[in-house]
């Protein structure tokens, strides 16, 4: 139709305007159709149309809504938050160079963090190069972490607690596919601080998280010790891996990832030098699926990082481990695949169960936090009606290891049932 009316309006110019064109050929007018055909889909992409036939720019991005129900003896606040709405664009720049970047809205857009920003070279299947703010590859949640790819409501505590998702860095790497099954990333990017002077400043910027970073606390392990990339200390700087291997059976994956350098950025002579070793599996078998996740981090010279926190000098807590340890397990049942129906929608019904402990043990003198090492027990039903989109519910137990906490204090065993929606686009 569009042609049509072009070859109507264009011969009806011709008639009026130029005698001599009645000798013009089919075939010319049609390519000149063509090109004002083209010309006005060239229009379209110049204004930012993403569908152009070119598809060179494309939006994407993810978000989730949770709803929270404390039911713990201390009252806790039952909350709703829009936890994130992140938007990301994926750029083709030449055909050997792509552009990745995303942007998170936190908490109905009150904190804005700055997830990752970099640029891919493909050179070869083998081998390739990568480089800007990048998404540390450790574990198997922080890479691809969009809330309808997991299945509880809240992240699960050991990609928080003890591998502190989402996690970025700045920097550059190599990536690639050796051999069929093998997938590797290596990089080397700035290091997470553990200590923070009186008066440190995180940057010039503002947001929620920017703030309150630069040091490692025992309720957390080393994940406060991420910053945004906001004119952060840069004197230390971390090697970071992890190797997949997809073929050894069928519905099978085995991860390993690794992360080691120091972390006192030269606010102290001793290095704070940490070594995270983690591993992990997934398996899926027709209606039946799991995974499992463990990890440890080593954390050198804890004694004098604390030293340094309970001085005049120090804006930190004085209680950091030198060993953090945490594990977990989970595994779900696809219910339609299960009964045999025809369906392309999808539920799960699900169990996990995690042990946490960001003070696995601390230095001799240093004491122990109450409340901070735990177990969970928690399950769930997920509903995908397709895969972009999941609707969760789930009942969440913590039971803390301290015998000394009693019905009542804080730090107690504590249950919260929990609700979201998520989507990805």
């Amino acid at each position: 139709m569009k042609k049509i009316l072009l070859t109507g309006l264009l011969a009806l110019f011709v008639l009026i305007w130029s005698g001599p064109a009645f000798a013009a050929s089919i075939d010319q007018l049609q390519r000149q159709v063509d090109l004002m055909a083209d010309e006005i889909e060239s229009f379209k992409f110049d204004k930012g149309s993403v569908g152009s036939k070119h598809d060179r720019v494309k939006v994407h991005g993810y978000g989730e809504l949770h709803y929270n129900n404390k039911l713990d003896e201390n009252g806790g606040n039952t909350e709703i938050d829009q936890h994130r709405f992140v938007i990301g664009v994926h750029a083709i720049l030449a055909d050997w160079i792509h552009l990745n970047a995303e942007i998170d809205f936190e908490h109905a857009a009150q904190e804005l963090e700055f997830e990752l920003a970099y640029l891919d070279f493909l050179i070869d299947e083998k081998f390739n190069a990568r480089a800007g703010v990048m998404l540390l590859p450790v574990g198997l949640l922080n890479e691809f972490h969009e809330p309808n790819l997991f299945w509880s409501v809240e992240r699960p505590e050991f990609q928080s607690k003890i591998i502190p998702t989402t996690w970025s860095g700045a920097g550059a790497g190599i990536f690639g596919t050796p051999v069929e099954g093998v997938n590797y990333r290596v990089y080397f990017v700035n290091s997470v601080q553990s200590i923070r002077p009186t008066g440190f400043s995180t940057g010039g910027g503002s947001g929620g998280s920017g703030g309150e970073g630069g040091r490692f606390r025992s309720s957390s392990g080393i994940r406060s010790g991420r910053q945004q990339i906001n004119e952060l200390v840069a004197e230390d700087f971390a090697a970071v891996g992890r190797v997949e291997l997809t073929r050894l059976l069928p519905g099978l994956q085995l991860g390993f990832s690794f992360y080691a350098g120091n972390t006192t950025q030269g606010f102290i002579d001793e290095g704070g030098f940490i070594l995270l070793l983690e591993g992990d599996v997934k398996y899926r078998l027709h209606w039946f699926e799991m995974n499992a996740s463990i990890a440890n981090i080593d954390v050198s010279d804890a004694r004098a990082i604390n030293a340094f926190c309970a001085s005049a000098a120090g804006n930190c807590t004085a209680d950091i481990a030198d060993n953090i340890f945490g594990w977990n397990v989970q595994a779900g049942v696809h219910v339609p695949q299960l009964l045999g129906m025809n369906t392309s929608h999808d539920v799960v019904v699900w169990f996990m169960y995690e042990k946490i402990r960001p003070q696995d043990s601390v230095p001799t003198g240093t004491p122990t936090t109450a409340g901070v090492n735990f177990n969970v027990y928690q399950a769930g039903i997920t509903y995908l009606p397709i895969p972009q989109v999941a609707i969760k519910a789930d009942w969440k137990h913590q039971r803390f290891d301290n015998p000394n906490f009693a019905v009542g204090q804080v730090g107690k065993a504590a249950d919260t049932v929990n609700l979201g929606i998520a989507y990805m686009y």
